[in-house]
């Protein structure tokens, strides 16, 4: 598996080889969701791809702000 956890698509930023967008993970880690629940949640990703997710937001925080505010 690639350690490679996002990547923009038609500008929209996904997890890599699914169609599962990265806010939607963001976005439940910030209303208090565990990652293993967003992993249930999403059940085609694999707990190490949500963390992998969740990690990816803060190395990129500048960028992923300005295209969560669209």
């Amino acid at each position: 598996m690639s350690t490679e956890y996002a990547q923009k698509q038609h500008d929209v930023y996904r997890i890599t080889g699914t169609r599962v967008s990265l806010d939607s993970i963001v976005y439940a880690w910030w209303a208090g969701q565990s990652a293993e629940t967003i992993a249930q949640s999403f059940q085609v990703l694999t707990l190490e791809q949500v963390y992998g997710a969740i990690a990816f937001y803060p190395a990129h925080r500048e960028e992923m702000d300005r295209y969560l505010e669209h």
